[in-house]
C-alpha cells in the first residue's frame, strides 16, 4: 500500500489495536484500566530481558522508505513518528491495549463517554509540559477538515473533547465505538507548536517535537535522519543513546550495507535470508505478520464489473506458488484481509487454481476465446496492464508470476515496474496494481478505509480500487458501533464472505516479515506485526548493547 498523495506514507507502522470489548462490557462503569492493570503494564515493560545489556552505542537502520512528513496527527504513523510519539494507549507483545500517556480510564454506563487519567511526568522534548489541552487538541486537529488528515475517519464518532483539568480528559462519542481505545494509540502532538499553524506547511511537520524515548535531532533528505534517546523520557531514559534511520529503497544496497557492517540493522527480502543464515555478525528475525500482497483491480475499468469475472481471475492464480517462488516459503496464500485476525472466518472461499472454474466463469460472463485463446467480448479483447513499484523486488516478482498465470487463463497482460512517483500520479488510470495493506489490531483497521465506499480515491481516502458494495459498507459500519463481542464477530465474518463473493481483490500471499540485526544489540521481542513489516520496532526503548 502507500498513500494516494505520497510515496512515503507507505503504512509503516500501523499500530492499532484489538480492543478487547468483552473485557470493557464486563465493567461497563468500573475503571476499564485500573491501578492493577496499570502495575502489571509497568512490570511487563522492566522485567523484559533486556535489563542485561548496556546502554550506550549508535544503531544504524537501512529502511526501504522514506517518509514525506514526520507527523502521526496527519498520516498513518511511520518508523520516526513510533519512536518520537507516543498516545494514550499503545499495543503491548500481544497488540493488546495497554495504558500509555492515559494511565487508566473510565466508561460511562451508556459506553458514550471515556475519561482519562494522563501521567502526571510527561513532557515534551522541549521541556513543556504535556497536558489534556494536547489531547485535545490533537483530536480537534485530526478533525477539522482543513487537516486533510488520512486518520479522520478513525474519529469521526468523536462529538467532542473536553480538558476537566490538566491531567484529566474526556471524549464523547456519538455512539458507541468499539475501536476507540485502538485508535487512541495515535501519536499526540503538541499544541504550543502546531495551534494557528498551516498543518501542511507547518515547520513541525520536518522537525518534529514529540514526547517518546527518542528526541528529533536532523533530518537530511533522501538520505538519513538521526534520533537520540530522550532523557526525561516517562518510562526512563532508553538504553540506546542513538538511531540514524538511512534511507535505502533499493534492496540489494540494503543487504550490501548490512553485509559490510556500514547498517547495523535492515529490512531484508525473502531471497536475501540464504546469505545470512550461518551469520557470524547478524541474527534473523522472522516474524509473522498481517501483511498481504494483492493484486488491485480498477474498478473505474469496466473490464472488472462483473464478480464472476473477478472471480474468475481468482481461480487463475497459484498462490502456493507464488508462496514457493516469490517468498521462498516465508509466507501463506491470502483468502481474506482478516486471515490473521481472531476476527477471520475460516469457512470464506479459498480461492485455489482452477482452469475449469476460470473457463466456466468467464463463459457465463459472456466472454468467448478467441483463435489466440484470449479471452473476448463485444469486440473487446481482454487486455491489461499490471503495474507494480519498481524498488519492491517481491511486488515485481508476484506481478510477474501472477502475469504468467492469467495469460495462460487467456487474460493479455503486460508487467509494467514503475516508480512511486509516476504510480502516485495514476492511481485512478492503472487497470491492476500489486497492492498490500493489513493490520494486527483492532478489525476496523485497515477494512473501513480500504473497503468503505466513502474512502474512494476521489475522496482522497486509501480506497484505492473505487471498490463500492452496499453490503460491505454496512456490515463495516455496524462492526464500528457493536460493542458485543461474538456479535462483532459475526459481522465481520459476514463482511469477509461478501469480500469474497465480490472481490476487490486478486488474493495473493501473507508475507513474513524479516530483519537482520548486527549481534551487537539485544532486545527485539516478537510480535505479530502489520503492513510493510510495521512494529518491529514497538519497543525499542528496551534495546541495548549486549
Amino acid at each position: 500500500g502507500a498513500s494516494p498523495l505520497k510515496p512515503g506514507r507507505r503504512m509503516e507502522q500501523p499500530m492499532r489495536h484489538r480492543t478487547r470489548v468483552a473485557i470493557l462490557l464486563g465493567i461497563l462503569v468500573a475503571v476499564a484500566c485500573s491501578g492493577n492493570q496499570q502495575t502489571a503494564s509497568q512490570q511487563t515493560a522492566t522485567s523484559s530481558g533486556t535489563s542485561g545489556g548496556r546502554a550506550g552505542g549508535t544503531l544504524i537502520y537501512a529502511a526501504e522508505s522514506e517518509p514525506d512528513i514526520v507527523n502521526p496527527a496527519l498520516t498513518e504513523p511511520n518508523i520516526p513518528s513510533g519512536m518520537i510519539f507516543r498516545g494514550l494507549t499503545r499495543h503491548d507483545q500481544n497488540n493488546h491495549v495497554q495504558p500509555d500517556l492515559a494511565r487508566s480510564w473510565q466508561i460511562s454506563p451508556d459506553m458514550l463517554t471515556y475519561t482519562f487519567k494522563l501521567r502526571d511526568n510527561v513532557t515534551w522534548h522541549d521541556g513543556t509540559p504535556f497536558t489534556a489541552a494536547d489531547v485535545k487538541f490533537t483530536i480537534d486537529f485530526i478533525l477539522d477538515k482543513a487537516s486533510n488528515s488520512t486518520n479522520r475517519q478513525d474519529f469521526e464518532l468523536v462529538q467532542g473533547v473536553d480538558v476537566v483539568d490538566t491531567q484529566t480528559v474526556t471524549i464523547k462519542l456519538s455512539q458507541p465505538f468499539a475501536p476507540l481505545l485502538d485508535k487512541l494509540t495515535i501519536g499526540i502532538i503538541p499544541k504550543h507548536l502546531l495551534q494557528d499553524k498551516d498543518p501542511a506547511k507547518a515547520e513541525f511537520n520536518q522537525k518534529p517535537v514529540g514526547n517518546g524515548p527518542y528526541k528529533f535531532v536532523e533530518w537530511r533528505k533522501g538520505e538519513f535522519m538521526t534520533l537520540e534517546a530522550y532523557d526525561r523520557f516517562y518510562n526512563g531514559r532508553p538504553k540506546i543513546d542513538k538511531i540514524v534511520i538511512k534511507f535505502v529503497p533499493d534492496a540489494s544496497q540494503r543487504l550490501l550495507q548490512l553485509k559490510s557492517g556500514e547498517v547495523d540493522a535492515a529490512f531484508l527480502e525473502p531471497k536475501q535470508v540464504e546469505q545470512f543464515k550461518n551469520s557470524e555478525k547478524v541474527d534473523l528475525y522472522i516474524w509473522p505478520t498481517a501483511d498481504y500482497r494483492v493484486v488491485m483491480f480498477n474498478f473505474k475499468n469496466s473490464l472488472f464489473q462483473d464478480p464472476r469475472v473477478r472471480t474468475a481471475l481468482n481461480y487463475a492464480i497459484d498462490r502456493d506458488a507464488l508462496v514457493r517462488s516469490v517468498l521462498v516459503g516465508y509466507g501463506e496464500p491470502a483468502y481474506g484481509p482478516l486471515q490473521k485476525s481472531e476476527y477471520n472466518n475460516p469457512d470464506v472461499t479459498k480461492f485455489t487454481y482452477d482452469p475449469a472454474r476460470v473457463k466456466s466463469l468467464m463463459t457465463e460472463a459472456g466472454w468467448t476465446q478467441g483463435a489466440d485463446g484470449i479471452w473476448q467480448k463485444d469486440g473487446r479483447r481482454f487486455s491489461v496492464t499490471l503495474t507494480a513499484p519498481a524498488t519492491d523486488p517481491v511486488r515485481v516478482d508476484i506481478a510477474n508470476v501472477v502475469a504468467t498465470s492469467l495469460r495462460a487463463n487467456g487474460i493479455d497482460i503486460k508487467v509494467d515496474p514503475r516508480d512511486w512517483a509516476y504510480i502516485r500520479q495514476n492511481w485512478g488510470k492503472l487497470d491492476l496494481f500489486v497492492l498490500g495493506w493489513g493490520s494486527p489490531f483492532d478489525p476496523d483497521d485497515h477494512t473501513f478505509k480500504i473497503f468503505h465506499s466513502s474512502q474512494v480515491l476521489d475522496k482522497g481516502g486509501y480506497n484505492l480500487g473505487s471498490y463500492v458494495n452496499a453490503k460491505v459498507d454496512r456490515l463495516l459500519e455496524q462492526g464500528r458501533i457493536t460493542l458485543d463481542e461474538n456479535q462483532r464477530k459475526q459481522i465481520y465474518r459476514e463482511f469477509q464472505k461478501e469480500l469474497n463473493a465480490d472481490p476487490p481483490y486478486i488474493w495473493g500471499v501473507y508475507l513474513q516479515a524479516i530483519y537482520g540485526v548486527s549481534k551487537k544489540f539485544q532486545g527485539p521481542k516478537q510480535r505479530l506485526l502489520g503492513h510493510h513489516g510495521s512494529g518491529f520496532f514497538w519497543n525499542v526503548e528496551e534495546w541495548s548493547l549486549k
